[in-house]
């Protein structure tokens, strides 16, 4: 029987949801479960069940991931009889394939849709294929036209049915149907174990810019509300230079704007506004990376803030496991030389155990050697002194200028009182106060709290006579009593000193690398006090110009750390072009 072809024609060639480029070409006969040529397919699909075609933008779903498998041939009606081989399709018969149960691996229990090539061949007449999932309605379109004699494909995205089935229907002549398979689109949107994935060897994975100057404008923006979860985490695995875990920028120079702003509202441990790792061991990764060029007050490069009234929350945390010259948790830099710009800032709203910013050193097995703080509200003082802390160590402080405490004048406004530490070659403890001899003797008390720190050995006590001459000696001296005895009763001061027993054995002069260069390229600190630079040009480090002194470098051992350095830096993959945002302002500067 001849069939007008006006009859066919109203059968339009399209898939059931997502079209894609058809493939024409002449399948070879082989094994079911067979890996065949692969084909192009969208990266995000529709769930939709609407088997009418798109009508409405009631018919318009959000996309789902697209999940790649090995392409394989999952029907074929050559083969032997069985549920994915023979019998040929005949004229007018549904026939349905449970494909979640085919010879093909790597399918999951449940799927959206499936992305398909629908191959004819050995074709008895002019038909048609009608392919829509099982236990739905037959569409009023085609998927497939054929003619007498032909071999024909096409791709298709086919959304699963009941048990994951799709129903296959000849129209008015049988043929053979081959069906390949190279993937699938999950059922739902993003969850924690289906997700969309960026993935970009190129210049970034995800980028994120605003060009807006209205408040609260944001490149990336990320919110968590609840548990120890992220608004937005980055990591890097990199070892090149450069590399970054998050990257944000934001280019008006007015405005509240931000390049990347996280925020979260738990007060679980381990909440983060925003999260950066960069766990490689060396080269100049960073964790978090954050600029500003606005000159308007309160511009941030990266701003985090925990307000959580309770837990260990962090506004910003960050981390790196490098051992390389400025590889960085955090780095923050405010370029503006006007307007009050911070490089970074953190803050806590938690007075319990909020910590505004931290950072800290593990050594190679990970375990935390020393850390310090930015605005604590935990430390170790019962006294006005603290908590909550400006700064506090756990672990030694250290600086290369002294150590200042300032307090306002009392009758003129335009100074202050500047009071500088003590310094020492030693770590010293000391008490002191005033008593009173009494038949030619007395004793002083030894302070618990000074009896815990101190060593008993190198113990110091000076006796100052007051009202009248007198001799005083120390008869006796140990960590409970300070026996005194003197040629009259006078009243007399006393000032007692001695060692933390943690430190009695520090050795002022020591092996450092302080003020080691950190490369050939290095110039002398600018920070450094007159006296300092003077040491520094006179062993050798520098050259009287502030240039490194080679010769010095070579003997020391640096020059060789330094090419060693260089060359696998070299070698290391390049992570993205240094193009785009203006990275080279960054920490490799």
């Amino acid at each position: 029987m001849r069939i007008p072809w006006a009859f066919l024609s109203r059968f339009r060639v399209t898939s059931l949801t997502v079209m894609v480029a058809s493939l024409v070409t002449a399948r070879a006969e082989g094994q079911l479960g067979a890996t065949v040529a692969n084909w192009a397919v969208p990266s995000s699909g529709s769930s939709s069940r609407n088997t009418g075609g798109r009508t409405t933008m009631g018919d318009v779903t959000s996309p789902t991931p697209f999940i790649g498998a090995t392409p394989c041939r999952i029907v074929d009606t050559r083969q032997a009889a069985g549920p994915f081989g023979g019998p040929s399709l005949s004229a007018g018969v549904p026939r349905n394939f449970a494909l979640l149960s085919g010879p093909c691996t790597g399918l999951p229990a449940a799927v959206g849709s499936y992305s398909l090539n629908i191959t004819v061949t050995n074709t008895v007449g002019p038909g048609f294929i009608l392919i829509y999932p099982q236990g739905g309605s037959a569409p009023v379109v085609s998927t497939l036209n054929y003619v007498a004699g032909q071999t024909v494909a096409n791709a298709a995205i086919v959304p699963a049915g009941t048990g994951g089935g799709i129903t296959v229907v000849a129209g008015v002549s049988g043929t053979d149907l081959i069906i390949d398979i190279n993937g699938y689109y999950a059922p739902t949107p993003g969850t924690a174990t289906n997700y969309f994935s960026v993935i970009n060897s190129g210049l970034y994975a995800i980028y994120g810019e605003t060009s807006n100057s209205g408040a609260f404008a944001a490149g990336v923006y990320g919110r968590a509300t609840a548990g120890p979860a992220q608004g937005i985490f980055g990591e890097t695995m990199s070892t090149a230079d450069g590399s970054v875990g998050v990257f944000g920028r934001a280019t008006p120079s007015v405005g509240n704007n931000a390049g990347v702003a996280g925020q979260t509202n738990s007060a679980t441990d381990g909440a983060s506004g925003v999260f950066g790792n960069a766990s490689a061991t060396n080269g100049q990764t960073v964790g978090v990376w954050g600029q500003t060029r606005s000159t308007t007050d309160n511009a941030s490069g990266v701003f985090g803030t925990a307000r959580g009234a309770s837990g260990a929350t962090h506004g910003v945390f960050g981390r790196t496991l490098s051992s390389t010259d400025f590889a960085t948790g955090v780095l923050g830099e405010a370029k503006s030389t006007t307007g009050q710009v911070i490089g970074v800032a953190g803050v806590s709203s938690s007075l319990v155990s909020g910590w505004g910013v931290a950072g800290g050193l593990v050594d190679a097995g990970g375990n935390l050697t020393v850390y310090g703080v930015l605005g604590s509200a935990t430390g170790v003082a019962a006294d006005l002194t603290g908590p909550p802390w400006g700064v506090f160590a756990f672990g030694n402080l250290g600086a290369t200028g002294t150590k200042h405490f300032v307090e306002p004048h009392a009758t003129d406004p335009s100074k202050v009182i500047l009071y500088s530490s003590l310094e020492g070659r030693e770590v010293g403890t000391y008490f002191r106060g005033t008593a009173r001899i009494s038949g030619h003797e007395a004793v002083i008390e030894v302070p618990e709290d000074f009896r815990m720190v101190t060593d008993e050995d190198g113990l110091t006590v000076q006796l100052t006579p007051v009202g009248d001459l007198a001799t005083l000696a120390v008869v006796s001296q140990d960590l409970n009593h300070i026996a005194v005895k003197a040629s009259k009763d006078v009243t007399f001061h006393y000032l007692v000193q001695g060692v933390r027993r943690a430190f009695k054995d520090l050795q002022p002069v020591r092996i450092g690398y302080e003020f080691v260069p950190r490369s050939p390229a290095d110039t002398m600190p600018a920070f450094l006090t007159q006296e300092a630079r003077r040491r520094l040009i006179a062993n050798g480090t520098y050259n009287a110009d502030g240039t490194v002194n080679m010769a010095t470098a070579e003997r020391m051992g640096w020059a060789k750390v330094w090419r060693e350095d260089a060359a696998n830096r070299r070698a290391a993959p390049l992570a993205r072009p240094q193009t785009g945002p203006e990275r080279s302002e960054g920490p490799g500067r």
